[in-house]
């Protein structure tokens, strides 16, 4: 049995996306563009696990995510800086949502 707190669903899978995107995402526009699209499709399947407000941040991550991999790939104009920001706020909701509704 695991010592750490239980968290709500939808929560590991999505720290782990989150954590997976920072490690991988790396200084080129290919690597990012890489990382966010994986990012996008593994928040997207923690979606379908998460419930209440826990599911409302991982939507959010993953449009972040997809407006990403749109900027990068020049598929939508747009300031991926910015972009980037947002993304890395919004990790921080999931973060404190996760965190505030641990057992």
């Amino acid at each position: 049995m695991s010592l750490q707190p239980l968290l709500p669903a939808g929560c590991q899978e999505a720290l782990a996306v989150v954590d997976r995107y920072y490690r991988t995402a790396g200084s080129t526009e290919l690597s990012q563009q890489a990382a966010a699209t994986a990012a996008y499709q593994g928040m997207t399947r923690a979606s379908l696990a998460a419930e209440g407000a826990v599911y409302t941040v991982t939507v959010t991550l993953s449009q972040d995510f997809s407006n990403m991999r749109f900027i990068l790939s020049g598929m939508v104009s747009g300031d991926y800086a910015a972009a980037q920001a947002r993304t890395t706020r919004d990790a921080q909701t999931l973060r404190d949502v996760c965190r505030s509704n641990s057992s």
